[in-house]
């Protein structure tokens, strides 16, 4: 029998497929003659390079094999023919792939043949958009930023947002992302803004889904981030790495100007802008054996200073205060691999990111340090187990656990909060002051099956539940929070009213529980060579809890169909399109139960003044000129708070791709992406319809008038749908404890309405040694009349109780291009080796502006369809001005570049790097405001249409690496 030579590729990443694992990969392959028949009975052996593991598989009688839920990484592999011929080469399996390699047989021989050089094919396994980044050596390669942001930002449909700071992916709000490290879940479930990060030195893989992904994967109508950590093997190996960006290297930002109109109209203007910025982090590993070819171990410490001073002053030069934020706890964190043999392992993950961000204030004249501390993360521990029980089905196995910090303070917690002259400027300057913890509880199970029946199957099953808890204990600084508005505002009378002061109280305590549970079911069936049928279907629940523990919000049965198939046109695995469907299912915020279903008593009431305290600043307050509740401290019942026939939020995507491989090694591809929302939900005000909905149901005025609906008159629905909700024992004998529906109509509220749609064009010449280039251009359009959980405009982060529906007149012209939009997106990077040890590295990109509209306040308030109190409407002196139709941004571009110095030492290696961000210092305005008036006067506001911030300045990192 012939002897085997290999013609697979290595040289880049194999992209995304059908088994997708949140820590493995899987390899398979078909092993055929010279003449092109099947080699039956081969033997595939392969060995880690990374972390000692081996496998083994015979080839069937179609010479094929498969390895699942593999450790990610570079692996020898070793094949021996029926007649005892061998050959070697090696391959790369990436996170959440099927790596798909041919191997063909040579003429007979007793000695090792590799014949040509390395070559894959495309992976007809997957629908899913995105990739997955081997980040070691991408980041030896290209200039990035040391986040996950910035491994996001190579990615196609991915757009970083400016006000939150997590990535808009696929058009979905910041805010509907789902972050994963070795198979735990690690999102911020409180409003679901990023998740738990670890330093960039510890990933080994990140996988970045932007759509088409199968039903394991849910909880997301967004992306996915889906990342790995090193690992040990039977080799010991370390390094220390130093990184420092010196405030001499960067440039200034440019100064933001915006007018305050607070009490002294004649001094209101101010500038801000950066005036230092600094960071310097260090690294340090070891990985090995602690018992050869069996249990390994990786320990990580990085220790780390971030500093950001920032400075406002008057435009006359007479300054108001200066603030230095400082970052500086260490992470520090490992992973243990215990393979008991090569078909059992246990994997398992430790590590805390628990870190405080020190704000140190300093107003003019004042040399008391203000300090704000707000602590946030936390311990993480994952364990999971994988064994191969036979060559037709693994199971894995998942338990983790995690905490998460929520506290902000400062020693002048004590006293009230006063807003003045544009700033907090006594008090907590962070307003709330908070303390509390969050917890993470993550059991998940998982079995791959094997088999032909009519074709060849992959089919997967596996279920997973999460049990979260969220501890909140806030209120205002000194329990007030004060804010001064000038005489004629709305708010203090209107016309030919005094100056007033707002005064508002804030308190919850409480520990509420979010249950999440899924199943699903996912099938890969070849139903011939060239044709890959994926079918599945996954089901959601998702519970919310009360502070009494009572569930007031159960979403069940939430079924979520995934479709995808792929052909190979030509039957040569170099051309290929696919087809994908799917409907995705967000949770509802643990940021929910705090705020509806807690005990949170949230007043306001607005007082006329003439004097206050020099040194407080808190007034001498006059008559009350008016007060409102919006929650009155009680946990109202949970039937009341929620329509009945609420559905969580769902998307639909619908996704058609081609992708072509070139002879000369070039990938390209395109891809149409079509998304709509199918519902949201948001809590609603009902006060302005109160008499509307009495009328409807048939309440009298008395009961109606003594009677409240929801809580504080809030409920929880779908925009566009009914009403259900049982009415509070307030409302009288007749009308009380009873459910009534209420249709749409009389609500008077617009659908919740957003879509999506985009055409990408992708290509990637990998990594040769010599060069490599990829990148995408993307022309997409976001549309609708809400953004998603946040509200980018006014920098809302209330997941799911945002402004966006309170009040019906809020939704006149909300529908238009959203924050997220931005209709042209180019993205290059890749890296040039100008001998064998200096390497230049480059990353630019080309963002369109983004859509502003007017936002102003309601200017009809006396139809009882808003109020004209807060600055919310899309109104600007009185004429609707829809989002997105006033006026654009700036078009923002970036380059960076990176000089890389590669030197062997007797022991170990060293390089040395020095990176530039925004080389042309570009200073393109990434934020303006789009506030347009003054309170309720119509009166212009000086800033509207001006730059709130800018891109980052440039600027310069440094760097020093040592491994052996």
């Amino acid at each position: 029998m012939a002897g085997v030579a290999v013609v697979a590729t290595v040289a880049a990443l194999p992209t995304t497929a059908f088994a997708q694992d949140l820590t493995s990969g899987t390899l398979s392959g078909k092993v055929s003659t010279s003449g092109g028949s099947a080699a039956a009975g081969a033997t595939v052996t392969i060995v880690s390079q990374n972390s000692g593991y081996t496998a083994t598989a015979t080839t069937d009688a179609d010479g094929k094999f498969t390895l699942s839920q593999i450790p990610v990484g570079t692996y020898n592999v070793d094949i021996t023919g029926a007649d005892g011929s061998k050959v070697s080469t090696s391959a790369l399996v990436t996170l959440g792939s099927v790596s798909s390699y041919n191997f063909e047989t040579a003429d007979a021989t007793t000695t090792v043949v590799v014949r040509g050089r390395a070559r894959r094919n495309l992976d007809f396994d997957r629908t899913t958009t995105g990739q997955v980044i081997d980040v070691q050596a991408v980041a030896s390669r290209v200039p990035l930023g040391r986040n996950i942001e910035a491994i996001a930002d190579l990615t196609p449909g991915i757009t970083i947002n400016d006000v939150f700071g997590p990535p808009s992916i696929s058009g979905a709000s910041p805010a509907e992302n789902i972050y994963y490290v070795n198979g735990m879940n690690v999102t911020n479930f409180r409003n679901f803004l990023g998740g738990t990060t670890i330093p960039f030195d510890f990933y080994e893989q990140v996988e970045v889904k932007t759509g088409g992904y199968m039903a394991e994967f849910g909880r997301s109508t967004g992306g996915a981030f889906i990342s790995t950590t090193r690992s040990g093997s039977n080799t010991f190996k370390g390094g220390l790495s130093v990184y420092y960006t010196p405030s001499g290297l960067a440039e200034q930002s440019r100064q933001v100007g915006a007018d305050l109109n607070e009490t002294d109209p004649a001094d209101d203007t101010y500038f801000q802008g950066r005036t230092d910025f600094e960071q310097k982090e260090a690294t340090a590993w070891l990985s090995g054996p602690i018992v050869k070819d069996h249990v390994y171990f990786f320990a990580f410490y990085n220790p780390r200073d971030f500093t950001v001073d920032s400075a406002l002053t008057y435009g006359d030069g007479s300054g108001v205060y200066t603030e230095s934020v400082e970052r500086a706890d260490p992470f520090w964190g490992g992973k243990f691999d215990f393979v008991l043999n090569p078909e059992h392992r246990l994997e398992v993950t430790y590590f805390s990111d628990d870190q405080s961000a020190i704000t140190h204030h300093f107003d003019e004249g004042d040399p008391v340090d203000k300090f704000v501390t707000a602590s946030s993360g936390g311990v993480t521990q994952v364990a999971k187990y994988t064994g191969k029980f036979t060559d037709w089905f693994t199971l894995s196995a998942l338990y983790g656990k995690s905490t998460y910090n929520q506290t902000t303070k400062s020693f002048v917690d004590d006293d009230p909060a006063v807003f003045l002259n544009g700033a907090v400027v006594r008090g907590n300057t962070a307003i709330l002051v908070e303390s509390g913890e969050d917890s993470r509880e993550n059991f998940r199970i998982d079995g791959d099956f094997y088999f032909n029946l009519a074709g060849r199957h992959h089919l997967k099953i596996g279920m997973d539940e999460e049990i979260l808890t969220a501890n909140a204990n806030s209120r205002y600084s000194g329990d007030t929070y004060y804010r001064y508005f000038n005489a004629g505002s709305a708010l203090c009378g209107g016309a030919g009213s005094v100056q007033c002061v707002r005064a508002r109280q804030y308190f919850n305590v409480g520990e509420f529980e979010v249950n999440n549970k899924s199943w699903y079911i996912q099938d890969s069936w070849y139903i011939t060579d060239r044709l890959n049928l994926s079918l599945g279907v996954r089901n959601d629940t998702f519970i919310n809890k009360n502070a009494a523990g009572e569930s007031f919000l159960e979403s069940k049965d939430q079924l979520a169909p995934r479709i995808g198939v792929s052909y190979d046109l030509f039957g040569d695995k170099k051309t290929k399109l696919n087809a994908f469907y799917g409907r995705y299912y967000l949770p509802i915020a643990g940021n929910t139960n705090i705020r509806l279903a807690g005990g949170e008593l949230f007043t306001q009431k607005v007082y006329q003044w003439t004097t206050r305290d020099a040194n407080t600043l808190v007034p001498t307050l006059g008559p009350l000129v008016s007060e409102a509740t919006f929650s009155n401290g009680q946990i109202p019942d949970a039937e009341t708070l929620v329509s009945q026939n609420l559905e969580p939020q769902y998307q639909d995507e619908f996704i058609l791709g081609a992708e072509r491989r070139l002879d000369s090694g070039w990938n390209v591809g395109l891809t149409y992406t079509y998304r709509t929302l199918g519902a949201v939900m948001e809590d609603v005000d009902l006060y302005h319809v109160e008499n509307d909905l009495c009328e409807y149901i048939g309440i009298n005025d008395t009961d109606c008038g003594n009677g409240t609906f929801g809580g504080s008159g809030y409920v929880l629905l779908n925009p566009g749908s009914d009403l259900v909700v049982k009415l509070s024992e307030d409302f009288g004998t007749t009308w009380g404890g009873k459910t009534v529906t209420v249709p749409n109509s009389v609500l008077g509220l617009p659908e919740a309405e957003r879509t999506y749609q985009s055409l990408v064009f992708t290509f990637d010449r990998p990594w040769d040694g010599k060069w490599s280039l990829g990148g995408s251009v993307t022309l997409s359009e976001a549309k609708g009349n809400i953004e998603g959980g946040v509200k980018s405009d006014n920098g809302q982060d209330d997941t799911g109780l945002t402004q966006d529906f309170d009040e019906v007149g809020w939704t006149d012209g909300s529908y238009g291009l959203l924050p997220n939009h931005h209709g042209f997106n180019f993205k290059a990077y890749g890296t040039y080796a100008i001998n064998e040890q200096f390497r230049i590295g480059y990353n630019a990109s080309l963002i369109s502006p983004r859509k502003y509209g007017c936002i102003g306040y309601y200017p009809t308030p006396g139809d009882n369809r808003a109020v004209d109190t807060t600055l919310t409407a899309w109104y600007c002196n009185g004429k609707l001005t829809p989002r997105g139709d006033s006026f654009q941004g700036d078009w923002i571009k970036r380059v960076d570049l990176s000089l890389v110095y590669d030197l062997a030492i007797p022991v170990g290696s060293v390089q040395l790097s020095a990176e530039i961000f925004n080389i042309f210092n570009f200073q393109g305005a990434d934020q303006y405001d789009e506030r347009g008036e003054y309170s309720g006067s119509f009166e212009p506001r000086e800033t509207y249409q001006t730059p709130s911030s800018y891109q980052t300045p440039r600027y310069v990192r440094l760097g020093a690496k040592y491994s052996f």
